[in-house]
């Protein structure tokens, strides 16, 4: 199994709406993954859309008053994929943590991939549930999606397994991959968005459900105490702060 991680784009924001206790502004990192196992490549989240490099777009003013994005040449995920030498069309699984825009905007230069997303997600996208914050533009309503209901082994070998964590939204769902050395990666998504978070039981003060968010910290909690390695959503202390330190980080290699 190979892993590799980048960011397909950063936002700026106040820390205040991302973690309870702080403040001031901060870049945030907004990461995808590439995973290639059993002679097929999944893509785990999808980052940005391509429309945020314009700042007269829809997309890019219908979250302006929220966040900041920055979108440099090369880093949205079609770009992404070819830098490590994947064309789009070969990508056979996108599996998304959520449908918010920084997470699902990039499916659709993926539109030939099998999509896999939590049932109760999808269904809370449809219907636009208040305070979900979900981008109409990014719920792509003509395509069919696979449809999970809890738990996953997408290729049924224990390797690579979608899991439920909802909270942060309806159907939020994250990823943990055995790798060939025996251990355990776990991609959070934003079930949790930084490690502090998760050290001091602090979510943000906005969420779908703000117990259940608690309840998969501590499930989080429970498998970094097991020995698993944990890659949380948007923590700058994990990933790239911008352009200048830019680069595809190697997560898993097989071993040889």
């Amino acid at each position: 199994m190979r892993v590799r991680g980048f960011c397909c784009g950063w936002l700026e924001g106040d820390v205040a709406d991302l973690i309870e206790g702080e403040q001031g502004r901060a870049r945030l990192p907004v990461p995808a993954y590439l995973i290639e196992h059993a002679g097929a490549t999944v893509v785990f989240d999808s980052g940005l859309h391509p429309d945020f490099r314009d700042r007269q777009s829809a997309r890019y003013l219908a979250v302006a008053p929220a966040f900041d994005a920055l979108l440099p040449e090369g880093t949205h995920l079609a770009e992404r994929l070819e830098a490590c030498g994947v064309d789009v069309a070969d990508v056979d699984v996108l599996a998304l943590s959520h449908l918010h825009f920084d997470h699902g905007g990039g499916s659709r230069l993926l539109a030939a991939s099998e999509l896999m997303v939590q049932r109760a997600e999808w269904l809370a996208a449809l219907a636009d549930v208040d305070g979900e914050n979900y981008l109409p533009a990014d719920v792509d309503r003509d395509r069919f999606p696979h449809l999970l209901d809890g738990e996953y082994d997408v290729f049924g070998d224990g390797r690579v397994t979608l899991f439920p964590t909802p909270g942060h939204t309806a159907g939020h769902q994250s990823l943990i991959l055995r790798t060939d050395d025996g251990g355990e990666l776990v991609l959070c998504g934003d079930a949790c968005y930084f490690q502090r978070s998760l050290r001091r039981l602090a979510p943000p003060p906005h969420a779908f459900d703000r117990t259940t968010q608690l309840e998969g910290f501590h499930q989080l909690g429970e498998l970094e105490s097991s020995g698993a390695r944990l890659i949380f959503g948007h923590d700058p202390e994990q990933w790239p702060t911008g352009p200048d330190d830019d680069f595809i980080v190697e997560l898993s290699s097989p071993v040889p």
